[in-house]
């Protein structure tokens, strides 16, 4: 008896399965996989693609000169099968096509689990996935960052990157481009704010704290950077930070919370996941201002070193300590009633009515970028040391103490550091 349509999908479907289970289960079997999910296996898809569409074109109706003419050419569920056996053959091509690539560039077969079924589920996302993954190595191992500071002007200092924070900081902002096209084009809202608003900052913010850390890591020293504190400060950081742009964005794609979102066990768990892995990052600053403060760093100007040691303490201190306070808080990040006329800052946000616990989470994370640069233009404006050191000293206090004060005013429901 011939196969019904309903079978066939089942039986294809099953057939680009064990394509797919070779390609992540049996990477080292390059023989085989390669065989399976690279020709047999997309072959005989083909084949029963070419069949469908020869038995069942001739009743076509619609086409492809609009949208609605594809509608209605898959209403047709002949014609619907075929497209979707077509979708499985070359979706599996592909994914054996970018494994046997990132065998070539010796990328780690566990970053390859994630992408092969978002290649499956989102063809042509898992195919962007992996063009940046790959990128990503690419600058980390070919010195093209360094080749890229070799074309800076000449009256920059010479500086050192660390290729794979810096990478990951251009995946970062390359993620912010699809992202600011959605926001474009996406017109759906979560509590009255753009959806696609959130996992923009973190990518632009994210991207600016890899690329902080790229740049000061290389400054401590070789034995820093060998023990398992300076190691810590590369995939440790990299890894949950990622995840939670990632997982941040996806819960926009649905309008949904990423933060406080204890609507079942698996927003539950993922958020407090969530919270480990931002323990995890925000440790880190606190490890590399250590690394900074050890006698064998590099030589560095008074002021210059001692402000990204307070920097990176400060990020550590209060970043832990808002964020602590941030996930602790049954009501989110807002304290107080929400008014129904809730003015807010733009882009970023915040409450201009009642307090918001955001403002001294972000002055925390940001003291990494803030402090130094004021350390740096102290330097510059003046090159006596103790009197750069006193000015150092007293913006960094005045500093902790406009964090601090952002932090107490929020909760006690004031926004604005209590002037709003």
């Amino acid at each position: 008896m011939p196969l019904s349509f309903d079978d066939a999908f089942t039986r294809a479907g099953q057939l680009a399965m064990i394509g797919w289970a070779a390609l992540i289960l049996l990477p080292r079997w390059r023989g085989l996989s390669a065989a399976l999910a690279g020709w047999i296996i997309p072959a005989l898809l083909s084949l029963g693609y070419a069949v469908l569409i020869a038995v069942h074109w001739h009743d076509a109706k619609g086409g492809f000169s609009s949208l609605d003419s594809v509608a209605a050419l898959f209403a047709s569920k002949p014609l619907l099968l075929a497209g979707w056996v077509h979708y499985l053959a070359f979706d599996l091509f592909l994914g054996n096509w970018m494994l046997r690539r990132s065998q070539e560039q010796a990328i780690p077969h566990w970053l390859m689990l994630p992408v092969l079924p978002m290649v499956f589920l989102f063809g042509p996302f898992g195919f962007i996935t992996y063009l940046l993954l790959e990128t990503c190595f690419r600058l980390a191992r070919e010195d093209r960052i360094a080749r890229l500071q070799a074309r800076l002007p000449t009256w920059l200092p010479d500086l050192e990157l660390e290729p794979r924070l810096t990478a990951a900081a251009f995946a970062m902002l390359a993620l912010a481009a699809p992202t600011s096209l959605a926001w474009l084009i996406d017109t759906r809202q979560f509590h009255g704010v753009d959806t696609w608003i959130k996992p923009l900052k973190f990518e632009i913010s994210v991207a600016f704290y890899l690329l902080t850390l790229a740049l000061f890591l290389p400054l401590a020293s070789d034995r820093f950077r060998a023990s398992w504190l300076g190691r810590y400060m590369v995939w440790p950081v990299i890894v949950p930070i990622v995840l939670e742009v990632l997982y941040i964005a996806w819960r926009a794609s649905r309008v949904e919370a990423s933060h406080y979102n204890r609507d079942d066990w698996i927003g539950i768990a993922l958020y407090a996941l969530m919270g480990i892995g931002a323990v995890m990052f925000t440790i880190a600053p606190g490890f590399l201002a250590y690394g900074l403060s050890r006698r064998d760093a590099a030589p560095l100007p008074e002021v210059v070193r001692w402000s990204l040691i307070v920097g990176l303490a400060l990020t550590c201190v209060f970043g832990l300590a808002s964020g602590a306070i941030l996930s602790s808080s049954a009501s989110g990040h807002y304290v107080g009633i929400v008014p129904e006329a809730h003015r807010t800052m733009p882009f970023f946000g915040w409450s201009l009515t009642i307090g918001d616990l955001r403002i001294a989470h972000f002055l925390g994370l940001h003291a990494l970028q803030i402090i130094p640069a004021i350390g740096v233009a102290l330097w510059l404006a003046s090159r006596q040391r103790k009197a750069g050191l006193v000015a150092l000293g007293t913006v960094s206090a005045a500093y902790a103490a406009i964090t601090a004060t952002a932090l107490v005013a929020a909760l006690q429901a004031r926004p604005l550091l209590g002037l709003g």
